[in-house]
């Protein structure tokens, strides 16, 4: 009997978890990137280069095979920004990795969709900020980048890659996601929509500015499973970035998949557990990889501390809060980001949790202070 690509990836996900084995690795190429989104999570300032050349590049995707990697998934900024894109695409598809591109279409030139078509890549996700000039515009800040937009996903689509709209909602957005789900479903375009914005990933909390109200974030999940069903969404938690310890495990410090069966590459060479909190870091090219490894361990499996907010919290399993995003957030990985509790509460039908000034331990099945 066949198994389905999702059950397989499922179980192979879950003995992976169990030896710590990374099947995964997000690799940014480039933070640079053509558009200006005000909610934009790679910070730049505290950011710049020299990044990694060519040779570079190539070297740390022979790493990451080593490593016994499969899904590869490259990232910037704007991955279509670097000249040399081709060869580090090419390099990585001769290392037999799935390779999914992260883009957002504006730079997909005849010659990029040629390439694409020729050599197609696992996926492409592509991210959409409006359906039409004003709303796009308003969240890129470049004139006629819309346009420009519209293009390149016709040239996607015209390759024949599969394709992946994804949809950030943001205040300058929320009141838009009809028309969003609309010009998707027009070009028969699957979609997600992540109405979570994280602050940036040196802590600067800029994009935090532009994010919709807890209960709102409930509305618009209910909004969007009803444009896209047809019918009312039954209540449910959160989905995660990845699969959950098994019931009655330690309580880690990290739950997800982050450092277990997965890592990040940023665009200077540094190894880490997650893309949005980022230390500690290895570089990549200086260090075996056995020792990066081991590093990124001890950091995801200690112990959550007993007195942590988040410490015996039942609704733990399903909350959008993380050690990532606490730190953002409080500038500690043992805290928690209120925002994302507040979330949850909101999803569960609960009352709004009773944020306590400082650490103390959690009631079981109850985030109240």
């Amino acid at each position: 009997m066949q198994i389905s690509m999702d059950r397989f990836e499922e179980r192979l996900g879950a003995r992976a978890r169990r030896a710590r084995q990374p099947l995964s690795c997000l690799f940014e190429i480039t933070p640079r990137c053509n558009l200006r989104c005000h909610f934009c999570y790679v910070a730049l300032d505290p950011y710049q280069g020299p990044y990694l050349s060519t040779e570079q590049s190539c070297r740390v995707l022979d790493v990451i095979e080593r490593a016994g990697v499969l899904w590869l998934t490259l990232t910037g900024g704007e991955i279509f920004s670097r000249r040399d894109f081709a060869v580090i695409y090419e390099y990585a598809l001769s290392k037999g990795l799935l390779v999914t591109l992260y883009t957002n279409a504006t730079m997909v030139t005849e010659r990029v969709a040629e390439l694409l078509s020729a050599r197609p890549p696992f996926s492409v996700e592509v991210s959409i900020y409006g359906a039409d000039a004003e709303h796009y515009e308003r969240t890129t800040q470049i004139p006629g980048s819309f346009a420009r937009f519209e293009q390149g996903v016709a040239r996607l689509q015209g390759a024949g890659v599969p394709l992946l709209m994804k949809c950030p909602i943001s205040t300058l957005s929320a009141n838009h996601v009809a028309a969003l789900v609309r010009w998707c479903t027009d070009r028969s375009l699957p979609f997600k929509a992540d109405p979570v914005i994280d602050a940036r990933h040196d802590g600067g909390q800029q994009p935090a500015l532009y994010r919709i109200e807890p209960r709102n974030v409930v509305a618009l999940r209910d909004e969007l499973h009803e444009l896209r069903h047809g019918q009312p969404r039954k209540a449910g938690p959160l989905p995660e970035c990845s699969a959950r310890p098994e019931p009655g495990a330690p309580e880690e410090l990290y739950t997800c998949g982050a450092g277990r069966i997965a890592f990040f590459v940023d665009a200077l060479g540094n190894a880490s557990h997650c893309v949005i909190d980022r230390e500690p870091s290895f570089p990549i090219l200086g260090l075996p990889w056995e020792t990066i490894w081991a590093g990124i361990g001890q950091w995801v499996t200690q112990p959550l501390p007993g007195d942590a907010p988040c410490s015996g919290c039942s609704l733990r399993g399903g909350c959008s809060n993380c050690p990532a995003r606490a730190r953002l957030a409080t500038g500690s990985a043992y805290l928690k980001d209120e925002y994302q509790c507040d979330i949850t509460h909101a999803i569960h039908g609960l009352p709004p949790a009773r944020h306590a000034a400082t650490r103390a331990p959690r009631a079981v099945a109850a985030c109240t202070a």
